[in-house]
């Protein structure tokens, strides 16, 4: 029988309700039966089925096809024969093709389910990565090495603990112009992509702590390629176009930024709700280093699922609409995603586990009353955020 069990448990801990230097675990119970349960049961999908834990046909030919409109858009840009107006709408094209392919290949690529060989997965992921202009290294130590680990825990998720903009989580203190945050999130969910590229990358780069990272050193290697990934995503976007088009480069500037905008907008909306939102919970670390339930439980409470059963959803999502099967699974290419949330599902509800599942268009408003409710509220603990959740009603339906 395949073994499916993605590393999880203890991590070291850089700032937090712990020491620094400390380890936190997660508290063992009853819930893991639920996972060793939930383990066997996809193991045995996998062996019955025949399939293997790595991406199939599906994936593949969604890469191809997102590949090629972005390759024919970027070709019908500079071929010169649109004017303005239409070079815009192509640029946007370009973009959401790019930002699809790196969400639903190239996420694959960064768990190595894309193919079974690392390095392999390693230019994919290169090649997904540099069109968005987002450093595919970094983006892969913070995203599987401190946001996997612990999702929605204040000091060890960089995801929460990175931003001074926005509240995202009820134990993180309330800062005087965050009670607008709700407002103004929009504007902030613009420069995501601009932000990633321009900002946070180089911020990423050069510090040796991050969340629950610490002591971090990366080899030359990745200062090269750091470099060689602005350099060709800027070429992409602006350079060649400067070069080739019969336009001021100012209006491939604006055009540059307007198509990273869009791009912005289309990531945070289809993701941003499936952890920050008024279903998920955001737990703390106790004084002895130790979080009060099991990792599977950890990573159903801490995740919205959104349209979990549908294929278009998946298709355009990348499987992260299947977002407890992604925590439960990362080691599984989202080719899986649909049957294997169907055994979450059944299995969680068999453990008593709370299972939270919505639609997109309820998920984003979700997120908008999370972010209000975070303007104004003190920071609580978990208990106190758990009793409002369940005065709401539980889960997300």
């Amino acid at each position: 029988m395949r073994s499916i069990i993605p590393a999880h448990g203890t991590n070291h801990l850089r700032s937090g309700s712990s020491a620094p230097g400390s380890k936190i675990r997660f508290r063992q119970g009853n819930h893991e039966d639920f996972y060793r349960t939930l383990k066997a049961r996809v193991n045995a999908y996998l062996d019955t089925t025949g399939n293997s834990r790595y991406a199939d046909r599906t994936v593949a030919a969604k890469g191809i096809l997102f590949a090629g409109i972005a390759i024919a858009a970027y070709g019908l840009i500079l071929s010169g024969r649109f004017q303005p107006w239409g070079m815009l709408a192509l640029a946007n094209v370009f973009g959401v093709a790019a930002l699809l392919l790196s969400v639903s290949v190239g996420h694959d690529a960064a768990h190595d389910t894309l193919f079974r060989n690392q390095k392999l997965n390693g230019l994919v992921l290169f090649g997904c990565f540099a069109l968005l202009g987002a450093d595919p290294y970094l983006w892969r130590m913070r995203h599987v090495k401190s946001h996997h680990a612990f999702p929605n825990v204040n000091g060890c998720d960089i995801d929460i603990d990175s931003n001074i903009f926005l509240r995202l989580s009820p134990n993180h203190r309330r800062r005087c112009y965050q009670r607008f945050q709700h407002l103004y999130a929009p504007l902030i969910f613009w420069l995501v992509d601009i932000h990633t590229v321009f900002i946070q990358d180089p911020h990423y780069l050069l510090k040796r702590s991050l969340a629950n990272l610490a002591n971090i050193r990366h080899p030359i290697g990745v200062y090269l390629s750091f470099v060689l990934c602005k350099a060709v995503f800027l070429s992409i976007v602006f350079v060649i176009p400067a070069i080739i088009l019969p336009i001021p480069w100012w209006q491939v500037l604006v055009g540059a930024l307007l198509m990273s905008f869009v791009a912005s907008c289309v990531f945070v909306y289809m993701l941003i709700g499936t952890h920050f939102a008024e279903e998920t919970a955001f737990p703390e670390i106790s004084p002895d280093g130790t979080i009060a339930h099991g990792w599977a439980t950890h990573a159903m409470i801490t995740a919205l699922d959104w349209s979990p059963h549908s294929r278009l959803a998946l298709f355009v999502a990348g499987g992260t609409n299947c977002h407890a099967a992604h925590h439960l699974f990362p080691n599984i290419s989202h080719a899986h995603y649909i049957p294997i949330t169907e055994i979450v599902i059944r299995t969680a509800q068999e453990y008593g586990i709370r299972y939270n599942v919505t639609t997109l268009p309820r998920m984003v408003v979700s997120h908008f009353r999370f972010l209000k409710r975070m303007a104004k509220a003190e920071p609580t603990g978990l208990a106190e955020h758990a009793a409002r959740h369940r005065e709401r009603g539980g889960t997300g339906n």
